[in-house]
């Protein structure tokens, strides 16, 4: 029997603002590393349901929306786990446990269990949950000193060791800053790639700019936009056209004399 994984007691925030590792292995769970480098498979949550819950005609799925005070995020039930969302409704406080997923960048819950509760327990939560952090992160300060200093090597096992910090963290610090890379190369690329598409486009609209003051210029007066758009149309799209007489008006290059025409201003 496959033994079902521990759950942690987390705030919202930590989730919205951790990294989602979805594991290479068919059988291998996925889970969440927070910024602090606590790895979460399965998260316990006290807050307040702030959307009605939503379930689809064929009950196939479900989900609302819950509020810790820190953050919101979505909560989902899929098949037989519809029957969670339906415990539910818009102002209750409850307890949920739940496995942490992503889609579309987004982080969400898929919900294992849920309760009702009363304000005492969402106190206790907030308690037991800066507790518990409080605790990790007197850890985690030790455990980043070590590995910023060691990596992750013998020497740094054993000093850990010694200093109550288990490899494990060590080993959830190294993967933590491997994930924040890859993230980072990724917007590097993202970012490559928008400014190399920009640049693009810059340099089309500079051409069409040209063409435009070519066909004003030998006109020597003003034209109508239709007569720029037919003369230009075969080689340009109409939209990058009219942006680029917007971008003529207002580098003051060219005037409108009245509506629809234009003409080169001497």
């Amino acid at each position: 029997m496959k033994k079902r994984l521990p759950s942690t007691r987390v705030y919202i925030k930590d989730i919205l603002e951790g990294f989602y590792v979805k594991s290479e292995g068919d059988f291998e769970p996925n889970y969440l590393i927070t910024k602090d480098a606590r790895k979460v498979y399965r998260a316990k949550i006290v807050g307040t349901v702030v959307r009605e819950p939503i379930i689809a005609e064929d009950e196939t799925y479900g989900k609302f929306q819950i509020d810790d005070g820190t953050g919101v995020i979505w909560v989902l039930g899929f098949r037989d786990d519809t029957r969670f969302i339906r415990l539910v409704k818009k102002g209750d406080m409850v307890q949920l446990i739940g496995k942490i997923t992503e889609w579309r960048d987004d982080k969400q819950v898929l919900i294992e269990g849920v309760t009702k509760v009363d304000p005492n327990m969402w106190i206790l939560h907030r308690y037991e949950t800066l507790r518990d952090k409080v605790e990790h992160i007197k850890k985690a300060r030790l455990a980043f000193e070590i590995y910023n200093t060691y990596g992750i090597t013998a020497k740094a096992r054993v000093i850990a060791k010694n200093k109550g910090i288990s490899e494990d963290l060590l080993a959830t610090i190294d993967e933590l800053y491997a994930v924040i890379m890859e993230q980072k190369a990724e917007e590097s690329a993202f970012e490559e790639e928008f400014f190399e598409e920009a640049e693009k486009v810059k340099e089309g609209l500079e051409e069409v700019k040209r063409a435009v003051l070519e066909i004003l210029r030998s006109k020597g007066m003003a034209v109508s936009l239709k007569f720029i758009q037919r003369k230009l149309q075969d080689k340009y799209d109409i939209e990058t056209i009219e942006e680029a007489i917007r971008t003529l008006l207002a580098e003051g290059e060219i005037f409108e004399p009245e509506i629809g025409y234009y003409q080169i201003l001497e």
